[in-house]
């Protein structure tokens, strides 16, 4: 079973159709079909369904791409590890929160870019879930998460601790006068699954306020600006109201600290043999915060 099939084999699985595969691979679709057909036989079993809209997975088909995608993963780590020179080179693929990326990381993220140009650094956005489960596809090498997460297959160590606050429109004064008013206000959040959605709902149980209308949005930007109209409140970073100076526009109220602070840790498997520029990232990060 060759490396050069299994490939071809996920690119028509990828692509539900041989002509695509065979276009996005460069080859001749007669080829891409001669390969799976040798596949085929080598296994001695079908590996995909033809349907009106192309084809599909058969069961033994889900079973060999579960396995593929592993192969080709560990033979392209090979050839890196092999291949790799004193420079960090090659791409690290870095997932991160907004508040992480946008306030934590910049003036890491330039130090390190100084210092191994070579390396093509791309920062992916997401929450903790999702960015969980790119780690564990292997779509990424490494991840900014807050500590909501678990997951036996990951090594994680706390970098950075965030403190939330209330965030409400500018006209409320004390905490209090919020809670007695929150009849006329929304609760503006992230889509489920984010840290400070999860909090906010927390605290607002823990001082008995039921059920309100819940907006949801899907930035920082957006729920501040929301804020600010008076549509409602909000948990947010305290270090992003200080960075974007917003004392003019809301107001902002300290909760309990079980409610509150929230850890970022940078998370990556336990399986793979990190890059050279993984180890340099990991390692520079890991000094600067000691």
């Amino acid at each position: 079973m060759e490396i050069s099939s299994l490939k071809i084999f996920r690119e028509v699985a990828q692509e539900g159709s041989f002509t695509k595969a065979a276009e996005k691979l460069h080859y001749v679709q007669s080829n891409v079909t001669m390969r799976i057909q040798l596949l085929e036989r080598e296994l001695g079993d079908r590996l995909f369904q033809r349907t009106k809209a192309g084809v599909i997975l058969t069961p033994k088909g889900k079973i060999l791409l579960e396995y593929a995608d592993k192969i080709i993963f560990f033979s392209d780590e090979a050839q890196k590890a092999l291949s790799a020179s004193g420079d960090p080179q090659g791409a690290l693929r870095i997932g991160s929160g907004e508040t992480t990326s946008s306030i934590r990381l910049p003036s890491y993220i330039a130090k390190f870019h100084s210092k191994f140009p070579k390396v093509k650094l791309s920062i992916h956005p997401g929450n903790t879930g999702d960015l969980l489960q790119g780690l564990i596809k292997r779509e990424l090498d490494g991840a900014f998460l807050y500590e909501d997460f678990s997951h036996p297959e990951t090594v994680s160590r706390p970098i950075f601790t965030e403190n939330l606050k209330v965030v409400t429109p500018k006209n409320f004064r004390t905490l209090k006068a919020l809670t007695s008013s929150l009849d006329n206000l929304s609760i503006l959040v992230f889509k489920p699954g984010c840290i400070f959605r999860n909090r906010l709902e927390q605290w607002l149980l823990s001082q008995k306020i039921g059920p309100r209308t819940v907006v949801e949005l899907n930035s920082m930007d957006s729920i501040l600006s929301c804020v600010t109209a008076g549509m409602g409140i909000s948990l947010l970073p305290e270090s992003i109201l200080k960075s974007r100076k917003l004392d003019r526009f809301v107001s902002s109220f300290p909760i309990p600290k079980e409610f509150s602070l929230v850890r970022t840790f940078f998370v990556f498997r336990k399986d793979v043999s990190p890059t050279t520029a993984l180890n340099e990232f990991k390692d520079g990060l890991f000094s600067s915060v000691s």
